[in-house]
């Protein structure tokens, strides 16, 4: 089994515009409501790959009933846990235009220590079944920044950290299996700017060297870089039809934590969260994946161990 766990869910709005005009009255050729967030798009994704998930993360106010019910109607497992703040409600608006996406996010409320513990409880009751463990998304406010390091500590299977910043560094010390901040959040991790491949990798391998097994980068259509403490290797993405960004980064993790479950070498792994991205680009609502799809995908994808 996997677990997905994160503070950050969100009700998501997702707005398609003929063409968007700042300023002036847009009308929108469609509108879609789902759940979304970090923890929730993993939990789809890997929902959707066919692998034993429970998804697990707080959830308050009208949303929460709006999204227990659509991971029911999925067949997403999930543990939603009560929250006294309202779930944060997001918006997407889809440029047809220029392809270009425009993201209104909205801050996660606060969680109570109560909250915090229950959560933490619901992790470890569990976890004695996991084999592998995603924990994504930023900490609400108030949330102690080394909160994914304590769960770190209880948690003795591969971990994949979707972090930055303090909650990241916090966490190396515990050695998750593989961290993959985006080139932005390593920057900020580092308190250093990267601004080119060689600057990039050596911080990547700055991270190795304080505790993560693996880095990944991943830079959209772009080269994706993956670091261990040994080797550094190239990926080429494939190339997909973009209907909507949202949720691929998620969907990479899913596939890389589905492609650890079944036993693949984390190159391997790494590939099938690429064609889990690729794929997720090809679709209107996040993490909404299709092997077969992704099979086509995962065959145009080039690796090369370059270090």
């Amino acid at each position: 089994m996997i677990i997905a766990a994160g503070l950050s869910p969100a009700w998501q709005q997702i707005l398609e515009v003929n063409s968007l005009q700042t300023g002036e009255v847009n009308r929108c050729q469609s509108a879609q409501w789902t759940s979304s967030g970090k923890v929730i798009n993993v939990g789809i994704a890997v929902r959707h790959l066919g692998t034993p998930c429970e998804t697990i993360f707080p959830a308050g106010g009208f949303a929460r009933e709006l999204i227990a019910a659509e991971l029911e109607q999925l067949g997403v497992s999930c543990r939603v846990l009560p929250q006294q703040s309202p779930t944060r409600v997001c918006t997407t608006i889809l440029d047809r235009s220029t392809n270009q996406t425009t993201e209104l996010v909205e801050n996660a409320q606060p969680v109570t220590e109560a909250e915090l513990a229950e959560f933490r409880s619901e992790y470890l009751r569990h976890l004695k079944s996991a084999q592998v463990v995603v924990l994504t998304g930023s900490l609400p406010a108030g949330t102690p920044s080394t909160f994914y390091r304590d769960l770190l500590i209880e948690t003795h299977c591969p971990v994949i950290l979707d972090a930055r910043g303090p909650e990241l560094e916090a966490a190396l010390d515990e050695e998750p299996f593989l961290v993959k901040p985006n080139h932005e959040e390593l920057e900020r991790t580092l308190m250093t700017e990267l601004p080119d491949t060689d600057s990039l990798i050596q911080g990547m391998q700055e991270i190795n060297g304080r505790g993560a097994t693996w880095v990944v980068i991943s830079q959209g259509k772009d080269t994706l870089w993956a670091t261990s403490r040994e080797h550094v290797y190239r990926f080429t993405p494939a190339t997909a039809e973009v209907v909507n960004p949202i949720a691929c980064g998620d969907s990479l993790a899913a596939g890389i934590a589905v492609g650890v479950h079944r036993g693949k070498p984390v190159p391997e792994a790494i590939r099938w969260g690429m064609a889990a991205a690729a794929d997720n680009l090809t679709q209107l609502l996040p993490a909404r994946l299709c092997e077969k799809r992704m099979q086509a995908f995962f065959d145009q994808i080039e690796v090369e161990q370059i270090a």
